[in-house]
């Protein structure tokens, strides 16, 4: 996909939402290491790749739900928590200089993500990332619906509504599939960045525009 459309999406854009896992942050190795564990270790199941792909990108309750097959959604949680640190996220290396300059370009930014609250300030705190970055957050806490439906940017529509931001003057950057899907349907752009389950050439076969790391967002628009 030609830097030309990836430069004129951002340019356009009054705000970029960010997906957060792998997309900001690096989870699927040590994330899938640690579901494996706790699948193991405390409810007796072998987790395949296979199985973990399959659920991979849903809210995370209905991860643990899926993956563990139990109700028990408290003590699957705290499981989660209570190992979450051994089984550490990477920050991406360009992660934290792509929201400064973009900041820097008079971008608003926001996060929208499956991803618990809780989890997502854990990642905050433990890899450096400062809230500050960001003017609008948004958790698997603050709806019941989930990618790829539409309807899981309603919370961030009815804010950039109050904002006086057009849908069509958001740009959503996600590593997924479904996350264009829950984009397009919910009238903002979107750039693919093959930094997750979704490779580069997946994004082209589909013709989406795509990156192959976050800081092709800069790189692009000052070329």
């Amino acid at each position: 996909m030609s830097d030309q459309i990836i430069c004129q999406i951002i340019y356009q854009s009054k705000i970029i939402f960010f997906d957060h896992d792998d997309t900001l942050v690096g989870t699927i190795r040590a994330k899938w290491a640690q579901h494996k564990y706790i699948a193991r270790q405390f409810y007796g199941k072998k987790l395949s790749d296979k199985e973990l792909r399959a659920h991979w990108g849903k809210p995370l309750t209905l991860l643990l739900k899926s993956l563990y097959e139990t109700d028990r959604l408290n003590i699957a949680m705290f499981y989660n928590v209570a190992t979450r640190n051994e089984f550490p996220k990477l920050l991406f290396e360009d992660t934290l200089a792509t929201l400064t300059s973009l900041r820097a370009m008079g971008k608003k930014l926001g996060i929208v993500t499956a991803t618990s609250l809780s989890s997502l300030q854990n990642d905050f705190n433990t890899l450096g990332i400062s809230q500050q970055f960001f003017d609008y957050i948004q958790t698997e806490d603050d709806t019941v619906f989930h990618k790829p439906n539409p309807r899981v940017f309603e919370p961030a529509l009815k804010w950039l509504k109050k904002h006086a931001i057009l849908p069509s003057e958001v740009v959503y950057v996600g590593d997924h599939l479904k996350d264009q899907a829950a984009a397009k349907g919910a009238g903002l752009n979107f750039i693919g960045v093959a930094t997750g389950l979704v490779s580069f050439a997946e994004f082209v076969q589909h013709q989406i525009p795509c990156i192959n790391r976050l800081s092709s967002l800069i790189e692009s628009f000052n070329g």
